[in-house]
């Protein structure tokens, strides 16, 4: 089941939460919807699902126009944050709930309700808890049974509003490892929304990076880190350098430093140019190799963890953040307070009005 959206709209009084977005979800993808808090991400999220009806634009399922039809009606299987599970109930009723609900004449017979909800138990690995309740379980298996619920009814899209949200740190990684190989074992087209860039590289097999009510980016895991489309999604997709620099005759020049543009970006000269760094794209030397070398000073080294991070200070009393390996850093014996040469493996320049 394709999902499309169409110039979507959405105005709250005075605060407009989405700006003619515009998005195509191909059938059976895993897709994420990544920005800050306000982004609009959850707010096109229930739209899709029908909880939120558009103030203009058109959501289309499988090319069939959705702005009509209830919520209830769409077939739509939602996953909220906090669980949203009926207390009173046992795990196994909370999954059956939805089927047990359905009209009469569409309603399976109690002995396929009962097949159904000891074949999703097992699908999300609870399938011997099927008679606690809520308060006795974890969070993360509170979580599964949630989505065991909204599997129940078989639902054409699978919806999730920052499904980890509310769990810990280990618990997330777990889950997250679990949905994508629940996912390539049913293949319903799915949308989630989340704020955690780790989550939606790892788990999605798309990425629609979201700011202020607009797509900045759609693309791979892959595409939108090593090739964001923008200063926003290059800031907002893992940690940055920034250097405010100029561009000349395909060159830009930091302080004392000359970078040699990438090939086939060279554009038009600027005296405002930003310059972005990843930290593992920046390497240490204790020699200076020309003058695409940046002088620096270490004011911090931090070796806990599979890299060492280093924090460094420019002539220009730039903040540099620095990560390599501990094999290197074991070989270069750094310390503190030494002046050293940093030189970018990668770098991309922004002018104010497009990339270069």
């Amino acid at each position: 089941m394709s999902i499309e959206v169409q110039n979507i709209t959405k105005i709250f009084g005075d605060f407009t939460a989405l700006k003619d977005v515009s998005l195509h979800i191909p059938a059976g993808e895993l897709t994420a919807l990544l920005g800050p808090s306000g982004s609009g991400k959850t707010t096109l999220l229930r739209i899709i699902s029908g909880l939120e009806v558009p103030d203009a634009g058109t959501v289309f399922f499988h090319g069939e126009d959705m702005n009509g039809t209830h919520a209830r009606d769409r077939k739509v299987g939602f996953v909220f944050q906090h669980y949203a599970l009926f207390r009173h109930m046992s795990v196994y009723d909370n999954v059956a709930f939805g089927l047990e609900v359905l009209p009469r004449k569409v309603k399976p017979r109690k002995k396929e309700i009962r097949e159904k909800v000891h074949q999703l138990l097992s699908l999300v690995q609870l399938d011997r808890l099927g008679g606690r309740f809520p308060s006795q379980l974890s969070g993360g298996q509170r979580q599964r049974v949630a989505l065991a619920r909204a599997l129940a009814v078989e639902p054409k899209v699978l919806l999730l509003d920052e499904p980890f949200g509310s769990l810990d740190a280990r618990v997330r990684r777990e889950l997250r490892h679990w949905l994508r190989k629940l996912h390539d074992e049913i293949h319903v087209t799915s949308v989630f929304v989340t704020h955690d860039q780790e989550e939606a590289l790892e788990v999605a097999d798309r990425v629609v990076v979201m700011n202020e009510g607009r797509i900045e980016q759609v693309g791979t895991p892959d595409d939108v880190y090593h090739h964001p489309a923008t200063p926003f999604v290059y800031n907002f997709l893992g940690n940055v350098n920034l250097f405010h620099a100029r561009v000349e005759g395909g060159k830009a020049y930091f302080g004392d430093a000359v970078f040699d543009l990438p090939q086939g970006q060279m554009q038009h000269d600027t005296s405002s140019a930003m310059i972005y760094v990843r930290p593992h794209l920046l390497d240490i030397t204790r020699e200076s190799s020309g003058k695409n070398d940046l002088k620096a000073r270490i004011i911090y080294i931090n070796m806990a963890g599979p890299v060492v991070k280093i924090e460094l200070l420019s002539a220009r009393r730039d903040s540099i953040q620095v990560e390599i390996s501990q094999e290197h850093f074991e070989r270069l014996r750094l310390k503190k307070h030494e002046e050293v040469y940093v030189r970018p493996k990668e770098l991309k320049v922004f002018t104010q009005d497009y990339s270069i």
